[in-house]
């Protein structure tokens, strides 16, 4: 891949993206499928020669880098976020440039992965491609409100800007209002930051003057459509999301302007998902193809989500995954069924007076489960009784199941109401937590 962008980087006409962007669009899914599969043997390869983690790992599996020709040969062989926080200098196999962190474990200590300066190169360059395809060019004025402390999306921006050649102003999370006055003179084009933030900065827009933008990217954290259906309202523009992981430098996937999934970044990672249900719903995997320094194989994701089929209205090819349906670890069996996040957003999106912001407890009282939700009201607690009774009559009306489990009393349900902001202590808000012990 290092051979192909270099290529394409000496070509003595258009850009470096803009020739990404030709090629991407252009080359058949067999052969990209061709490409990833032999960068996947090689990838086996080398972390068994360089890293102690993988090395140790398919010894004591018995596996033979040799025979391994495509994932499946791996057997039940994952890696976990628990095995970077455990052994993160194990993974190691070249000397590193820097580090970024990313949570996501059951322990506070953060995981922390490690890259080489090309390897950032290599990010931003297929990063560019992505914005290429969105219509961002050289003459274009980006600003950045990404969190910057070790935190990648910030850097993995700074890069793919490099490539293209445009403006590029990092303003770090800062309140929206100070952001909204400080840049009234950039003559921005492009704003990107996370979808919470991109909200509130829409919100305070909405009451001043929204200027014209060619585009909003919004990353790390999903959003709801109806949060979408107000930014680009307001803005009268896109709101386009990008998906990624610190664990691979933010390069996973983008939305076209069609919004029909995320195109896969399948250069640099080759994708699988596992245990996927009846409608094809499983846990998305990925090994990284590109990388030396700390080379990930079939790491699990953690994410929810499913291949799309059919071909896409825009130019770009490759596969395609759905918006995320909600994390593993957030699915959780109770007597109300099982629950996850995405089940609970069509009931929260149509009640008006509420953010959205909101979270879930399950806790026991008794031998019965309870669970527990919590809202974020515009007005805080005022109108807190009439806020409950829509949301139950909501929830009775989309989950049936759930309402027959409270009327046979399986289960006890209650409601907080919080004042804005209150729920979401750190850049992102774990929709349900399970505090039942067992």
């Amino acid at each position: 891949m290092s051979a192909i962008i270099s290529l394409l980087n000496k070509i003595p006409f258009g850009s470096p993206a803009g020739n990404g962007f030709f090629l991407y669009s252009r080359i058949s899914p067999g052969v990209l499928e061709k490409m990833a599969e032999c960068n996947f043997r090689k990838t086996v390869s080398f972390v068994y020669e360089h890293s102690r983690f993988y090395r140790r790992r398919f010894n004591e599996l018995g596996i033979n880098p040799r025979k391994v020709r495509r994932p499946e040969d791996l057997g039940d062989f994952f890696t976990t976020a628990e095995d970077l926080r455990r052994y993160g200098e194990d993974f190691v196999c070249q000397r590193p440039d820097t580090a970024y962190e990313t949570t996501g474990t059951t322990s506070k200590k953060p995981k922390r992965v490690y890259f080489s300066r090309g390897e950032i190169k290599e990010a931003g360059w297929i990063g560019a491609v992505g914005l290429w395809n969105l219509g961002v060019r050289k003459e274009d004025r980006i600003a950045s409100a990404f969190d910057y402390s070790f935190w990648v999306s910030g850097p993995v921006l700074q890069a793919s800007c490099e490539v293209l050649g445009c403006f590029h102003v990092e303003a770090g999370r800062m309140d929206p209002l100070e952001f909204y006055e400080r840049t009234s003179d950039y003559r921005l084009t492009v704003i990107v930051g996370d979808p919470s933030w991109i909200v509130r900065l829409s919100e305070v827009a909405e009451k001043r003057d929204a200027r014209s933008l060619k585009l909003i990217l919004g990353g790390g954290e999903n959003v709801t459509e109806e949060a979408r259906r107000y930014v680009e309202g307001v803005w009268k523009t896109d709101f386009i999301l990008g998906y990624g992981q610190t664990e691979a430098f933010g390069a996973i996937g983008m939305e076209s302007r069609f919004k029909e999934g995320y195109h896969l970044n399948e250069f640099h990672n080759y994708f699988e998902i596992i245990k996927p249900d009846v409608d094809g719903y499983g846990e998305l995997v990925y090994t990284t193809l590109n990388r030396r320094v700390m080379p990930l194989v079939r790491y699990r994701s953690g994410d929810v989500t499913r291949f799309l089929k059919g071909e896409p209205k825009g130019s770009l090819r490759g596969k395609r995954i759905e918006k995320l349906k909600g994390r593993v670890d957030e699915w959780v069996p109770t007597g109300m069924g099982n629950l996850a996040p995405w089940m609970f957003e069509p009931i929260f999106q149509g009640i008006d007076g509420v953010t959205g912001d909101w979270q879930i407890e399950i806790e026991k009282e008794g031998n019965k489960d309870k669970i527990l939700f919590h809202l974020e009201a515009k007005d805080g607690e005022a109108g807190a009784r009439s806020l409950k009774g829509e949301a139950l009559a909501r929830l009775r009306k989309e989950l049936p199941d759930a309402s027959r489990a409270l009327d046979m009393g399986l289960i006890t349900v209650d409601w907080r109401v919080h004042s804005p902001g209150s729920l979401r202590l750190g850049r992102k808000l774990r929709r349900i937590v399970d505090n039942r012990k067992f």
